[in-house]
């Protein structure tokens, strides 16, 4: 039975980032070839913020280096807080993923200013990537007219022939990453039912700069949007290891990012309340945290660099990985599950900012966890995905949280590890984020895309 996909791998851990980035994607063409691939459809890259994105011109030269390879392919890319790959784990590196197929077509859009406009920017980006696609006018058709005539109507229901690609700047000390509005802007041109899958990009824990790339330019305050239509069989799964405990609140009052009140009272008293701890042990004025920026996550870079521990320096970090929040999901399908809801900070010392939106008249509940559940949260997520991406994967696209390496520690390997044991031999490549997203922003927490080599029906031997 001839390929349908054809994907290859590549790193690098050049100094030179130029260098860097031309020795992964040529490593990754070198395996698609071997693979029967020639020209790649498109390509996909990432690579250490602290190392390749440290300032303009050296995530420049990466690249640069990296579209010296691909020339007129399309390709896209960010900085990272750690890569994965079929290589591993591993820091300060550049990895690149190529994928051929006659059944995957694309369109990049650029959607600018996610700071002040990101819903605008969301609608511009998927404007963009509609109009620049061109889908086979005689193969796709034909495709979709053999499933309607064979497949059974359950099938057929669960067909996804159209899946976003996002990768936006992520959050840092002086901005927020407003991933929620950016996909809003992408829900109000192409509707809720094609899944928006992706990224946000991160820089090691500097909180300083992070960056999105794509066709040899670099952005910021962007969102980069591809619009990928396919044939064959996708999967994807968002996992964290976190279950709900006994204690909830009901959210009464919102607005945006900021949760007003919970349960008829002022949203920081009760957080406190019902979590057992008081307001100075959750939020310590004297650290005077609000001064260093709207969001406690930046205290990672800041601890790293002064060589302190950040769960001591900032509390609220620890509740995250520990006891975080979650909004249970309400759609049929998804009964049971939970979705990640972290706070980033307080504000006035009476509300609380969340790194995702949170629907008023919700219930959020707080979680736990176990070291074991959160270590296999990778391996859940790819084994999800692999059952709706068929019998075998092609390639795959993994974002994790980059709390959630913080939380594992020196465990981060062995979750990989137990990740690549479920894929295999799948080429794949990810990253650790500052925003996992599908079909919403997530934190905390793992999601994964998996392409699988079958069409969604069988051409037969004579083919069209």
């Amino acid at each position: 039975m001839p390929k349908n996909v054809f994907a290859g791998v590549g790193i690098s851990k050049a100094d030179d980032p130029f260098n860097a980035g031309k020795e992964a994607v040529e490593m990754a063409l070198k395996e698609m070839k071997k693979q029967g691939g020639k020209k790649p459809t498109f390509g996909l890259v990432f690579c250490s913020g602290g190392k390749y994105g440290k300032d303009d011109k050296t995530i420049q030269k990466l690249v640069d280096g990296a579209h010296s390879v691909f020339g007129d392919t399309l390709w896209l890319g960010c900085t990272t807080a750690g890569e994965l790959s079929n290589y591993g784990f591993t820091e300060k590196s550049c990895v690149a993923l190529t994928v051929e197929s006659e059944y995957i077509h694309i369109g990049i859009g650029i959607g600018d200013d996610t700071n002040e406009k990101p819903k605008q920017a969301g609608k511009e980006a998927i404007k963009q990537a509609l109009n620049s696609i061109k889908v086979d006018e005689y193969v796709e058709p034909y495709i979709r007219y053999l499933a309607e005539k064979k497949l059974h109507m359950s099938e057929l229901v669960r067909m996804r022939p159209y899946y976003v690609l996002m990768l936006t700047t992520g959050f840092t000390c002086t901005k927020r990453g407003n991933e929620d509005d950016i996909i809003e802007g992408i829900i109000d041109v192409i509707g809720s039912r094609v899944p928006i899958f992706g990224t946000s990009s991160a820089d090691d824990f500097n909180l300083k700069k992070t960056y999105v790339f794509c066709n040899g330019k670099i952005y910021e305050k962007t969102a980069i949007v591809a619009i990928i239509s396919t044939s064959l069989k996708i999967g994807s799964r968002v996992e964290h290891g976190y279950i709900p405990t006994d204690k909830s609140m009901f959210v009464n009052k919102v607005k945006d990012y900021i949760v007003y009140q919970l349960d008829g009272k002022n949203a920081f008293d009760r957080y406190a309340e019902v979590l057992g701890k008081t307001k100075e042990e959750i939020w310590p004025a004297t650290m005077k945290l609000q001064q260093l920026g709207p969001i406690s996550t930046a205290f990672m870079g800041f601890a790293k660099t002064m060589g302190v521990d950040v769960m001591k320096l900032s509390p609220i970090i620890e509740i995250n990985c520990n006891s975080p929040l979650a909004l249970c999901e309400y759609k049929p399908y998804a009964k049971g599950r939970f979705w990640v809801k972290a706070v980033d900070s307080v504000v006035e010392n009476k509300y609380l900012r969340f790194t995702e939106k949170v629907p008023q008249g919700t219930t959020l509940y707080f979680m736990k966890t176990t070291k074991d559940r959160s270590l296999k949260a990778a391996q859940k997520s790819v084994k999800e995905s692999l059952k709706y991406a068929g019998s075998k994967g092609a390639f795959g696209i993994v974002i994790d949280c980059a709390l959630h390496r913080w939380f594992l520690g020196k465990h981060a390997k062995r979750s990989t590890e137990l990740m690549e044991k479920t894929m295999k031999d799948i080429p794949f490549i990810g990253m650790y984020s500052h925003g996992e997203i599908l079909d919403g922003k997530h934190t905390i927490s793992v999601a994964s895309m998996i392409v699988g080599e079958k069409l969604v029906v069988s051409k037969g031997k004579k083919g069209i």
